[in-house]
């Protein structure tokens, strides 16, 4: 990482020393890592006057508080530890110059100093279950991701700065800072996020120019300014998908800012340093303009006003009931939207709408409370951004009740349910049910961090979540006549580089990949043998199916496929079929980088695309039209090699969609 950059146990340390020695720093732990590190969150504040360490001396309410929260974020890449070390830093600086801070008279900071501590001390972007955490906040599967998402909720910071790296857009305009290019996410309330980003963003910048002296290489001294997306780009920096956490936070009236840092030099880290201090300067100086802003925000929410959009846009409840299905998630949506600060009720009578009738006790989630803005991001359908001039960044098609399995019914009319708040409902520990299979043993292909992810993750995740045993395989093991001799079951969920040749691949990549073209045909071999055998071969997404076909020839279908960056949600016609049961005809379904199938004469097909661009229901996917009356899911007429366009394992986030590769396994 550099020398600038200090090892963890050294920074855990430090941190624990500075805070022990400061009387205007408090240490606590804010939750637990996968590997079981603390995620320290350092609080700064005043000391009381009656001399103890810190208190929280801001009322409840926005308008009336006494400091104006704000919370910092360093290290949710693991790798890009630029941002811890400037916190630490920036902790020295306050042990030093704290009775002559000025804005410590105004403000309370919550300085999450690494949100990913097992990333930092791994040198990983994701952390240790292969997650990358800044893409995990409206899903927020990981434990990381839930720390920081309950210090939002329960502090309600005005600002939400977020520490990266590492970004230089032009040679004399250096590192980046939000906020971003359109198109930006219907939920924001956009007008008040602008009055407090677009300022803030400026006077980082300018106080970077004026002190610029500060740096010491030629390179930094020269800057004359720095890449503010909004003002400077035109799209590819777009903060539509609020699965960040600068842009989670702005679900809850904050001034969310993504900071990157230019380098991991020592230049980077006073560079990120200098930012901070004009932050919490310019904060100070307007906290009654940010405080009266998200209290607006807020007070949008509660009545149900929102200025920006037509008086219709938002719904005045979501009625939400549970599907059928056993794979339905329906308790943990409630509880993920308690979590999130949303309240929920019950209705005491039965009522109906357009038709829908729905009983007493049914689940309902009023609009007019100060967190609809989040509740709408969650509940809606989405849209499809398929026509639009931008480009989408990242994935953008999440609906909650669509990928959890949930019914969602908008009510754009006052019904008369009567309502009573709905109790707080704890964890549920227990993994999810599943129905008896006949035995199998599982084995999944991992991957080391090809491209920096581990694209796999999400497939151990279903299957931990669906209590289905697996053991582990990369690429290379394959090319061992013996090496799934212990399993009958094999499934794949990543890129088809993992069996390229050398050759074939960046030499950045070359260690993740096969040793050669001989180690490629011996994995084509043995897993024909496999099959061969009985065995099954199960693969999910463009990459696997790819190499499964193009490849492994495991099957003569044709797989073709969109950019890395499409995705939708989708209506799918399911066939009645052995995986697809459970689920009905028409049913959801969900793509990232779309697969579909040709040449599909010699296997059965399971799942089509339909022929009807009104199936898709959010997302960007402008090419879809070439997908449409396609197949989507294809099996042998064995059952041996089962191939998945659709994404069933994503990231966590489309459990609606395990049972079809329960289905597929156990089948």
């Amino acid at each position: 990482m550099g020398s600038t950059i200090l090892s963890y146990k050294k920074l855990e340390a430090l941190i624990e020393k500075k805070t022990k020695q400061c009387p205007f720093l408090s240490l606590s732990s804010i939750g637990k890592s996968i590997e079981g590190r603390d995620i320290w969150c350092v609080t700064i504040q005043k000391p009381s006057d009656s001399g103890t360490k810190i208190v929280q001396t801001r009322k409840s309410s926005l308008g009336g508080r006494k400091k104006t929260p704000i919370v910092i974020t360093a290290s949710i890449h693991g790798h890009e530890a630029t941002g811890s070390t400037a916190l630490l830093r920036f902790l020295n600086k306050i042990q030093k110059d704290g009775d002559s801070t000025k804005w410590l008279d105004d403000l309370i900071i919550f300085c999450v100093i690494c949100c990913n501590p097992d990333g930092y001390v791994h040198k990983t972007r994701y952390n240790a279950e292969g997650f990358d955490i800044n893409r995990d906040f409206i899903t927020q599967s990981q434990p990381e991701t839930e720390s920081i998402v309950n210090l939002i909720v329960k502090e309600k910071p005005a600002v939400v700065l977020d520490l990266h790296g590492y970004v230089w857009k032009k040679s004399s305009h250096i590192g980046l800072i939000e906020p971003c290019t359109p198109p930006h996410n219907p939920a924001y309330e956009y007008d008040l996020y602008l009055k407090g980003a677009l300022p803030l963003a400026q006077r980082m910048e300018d106080f970077l120019i004026a002190e610029k002296e500060t740096f010491s290489s030629k390179r930094f001294k020269s800057l004359k300014g720095t890449f503010i997306p909004y003002r400077d780009g035109k799209g590819g920096w777009d903060d539509y998908s609020p699965y960040c956490c600068s842009m989670y936070s702005m679900l809850h009236g904050a001034i969310g800012i993504t900071i990157e840092s230019p380098s991991r030099s020592e230049d980077g880290i006073t560079w990120l340093l200098l930012a901070l201090s004009a932050t919490l300067t310019h904060i100070s100086k307007h906290k009654e303009e940010l405080n009266k802003n998200q209290a607006a925000f807020f007070q949008r929410g509660i009545k149900n006003v929102h200025p920006t959009h037509s008086p219709d846009f938002f719904p005045k409840y979501y009625v939400l009931t549970e599907k059928n299905e056993r794979h339905s998630e329906f308790r943990k949506l409630k509880r993920h939207l308690q979590k999130n600060g949303i309240k929920l009720y019950s209705s005491t009578k039965d009522f109906t709408y357009e038709g829908h009738s729905f009983s007493a006790g049914t689940t309902i989630v009023p609009m007019n409370q100060a967190r609809a803005n989040i509740a709408y991001c969650f509940l809606t359908k989405g849209e499809d951004l398929s026509s639009g001039s931008e480009r989408i960044s990242e994935f953008c098609s999440w609906s909650l009740p669509l990928s959890w399995g949930v019914n969602c019914h908008p009510v754009f009319e006052k019904v008369d349910a009567g309502m009573k708040p709905f109790k707080y409902l704890k964890k549920n520990s227990k993994p999810k049910e599943t129905s008896a299979g006949a035995p199998v043993s599982v084995g999944i292909l991992i991957d080391d961090g090809l491209f920096h992810k581990k694209a796999h993750s999400g497939l151990k995740l279903a299957l931990q979540q669906m209590n289905i045993p697996f053991q582990e395989f990369r690429a290379k093991d394959l090319a061992s006549e013996e090496a799934l001799s212990s399993v009958n079951v094999l499934i794949y969920n990543g890129y088809e580089h993992l069996f390229y040749p050398p050759s074939n691949i960046r030499s950045l990549y070359r260690d993740f990949v096969l040793d050669s073209p001989a180690q490629q045909e011996a994995c084509r071999n043995n897993l024909h043998a496999f099959v061969k055998k009985g065995g099954k071969v199960i693969g999910i997404g463009a990459g696997a199916s790819k190499a499964l076909t193009s490849i492994l020839e495991l099957s003569e279908a044709e797989v073709h496929s969109g950019g890395w960056n499409k995705n939708a949600l989708l209506q799918i016609h399911y066939e009645n079929h052995p995986i697809t049961k459970g689920y009905h005809a028409e049913d959801t379904g969900f793509v990232y980088r779309p697969a579909w199938f040709t040449n599909t004469g010699n296997m059965k097909v399971v799942a089509i695309y339909k022929n009807n661009p009104d199936s898709l229901l959010a997302g960007y996917w402008p090419d879809y039209d070439q997908a449409q009356g396609k197949a989507a899911i294809i099996a042998s007429l064995s059952g041996n090699v089962i191939l998945f366009g659709l994404e069933i394992c994503f990231r966590g986030h489309t459990s609606y969609l395990y049972r079809l590769l329960w289905n597929a396994i156990y089948s």
